[in-house]
């Protein structure tokens, strides 16, 4: 389902920082049953006020909201959680992810050693409206890995994933929109400035992704 070699072999752009666009990371057999039975229960809303501001800058503003269902959170919570109310196609893709493999094909793609980094996966989900500033991530976030899952996205909806040079919303280097061909990787640094436009509010889905983290040991 998850092609990991197409990982391992990959190489991430260096300009302005580490980034990369994938197509076709996911079988494309599996594609349109993983958008259709993307899983819709078991989420918690998520504000501005939820995150320590000193470590959350880009957070401090009141818009922010977003919906995260947990799956796997190392630094939290023990184990995976529960996902018998998933498919089966999700349930083997979560499987696969958490495999030895997976975690090698990312350290090769990134040259990082990621041994002692704990993992998180979390669906999300991002109503109309939405948008997310540039923003770099916090230090410990040290690489993070979006597959997107909308089918039939139409681009007048904005919701794009940008990479960008700097901290303004119109240094653009990369848009990638949220069908389920593309994933991206990055690895967080100083530079490593990224967005998601706004999503309008003429939207008929909403924007859909799972994300999967890297993180640094906390010091």
């Amino acid at each position: 389902m998850l092609n990991l070699s197409a990982i391992s072999n990959a190489t991430m752009q260096s300009i302005p920082y580490k980034w990369i666009v994938f197509e076709n990371l996911l079988d494309t057999s599996v594609q349109s049953e993983l958008a259709n039975s993307f899983p819709t229960t078991n989420y918690k809303e998520y504000h501005a006020r939820d995150f320590e501001l000193d470590e959350y800058p880009e957070y401090t503003y009141n818009d922010y909201r977003f919906f995260a269902r947990c799956i796997l959170d190392e630094s939290k919570y023990k184990g995976l959680q529960d996902i018998k109310d998933l498919s089966l196609s999700w349930q083997k893709l979560i499987e696969e992810l958490l495999t030895p493999d997976y975690r090698e094909a990312m350290e090769h793609l990134t040259n990082l050693d990621l041994k002692n980094h704990s993992l998180t996966i979390y669906l999300t989900r991002h109503d109309l409206g939405f948008w997310n500033r540039p923003h770099t991530d916090i230090p410990r976030k040290h690489v993070t890995h979006l597959f997107y899952l909308n089918e039939g996205w139409n681009p007048e909806w904005g919701g794009y994933f940008r990479v960008l040079k700097d901290n303004q919303t119109t240094s653009v280097v990369k848009e990638v929109p949220p069908l389920p061909q593309y994933s991206v990787a990055i690895v967080r640094c100083d530079r490593s400035w990224h967005m998601v436009s706004p999503i309008s509010l003429n939207a008929t889905q909403h924007r859909l992704h799972l994300q999967t983290c890297f993180w640094l040991p906390e010091s």
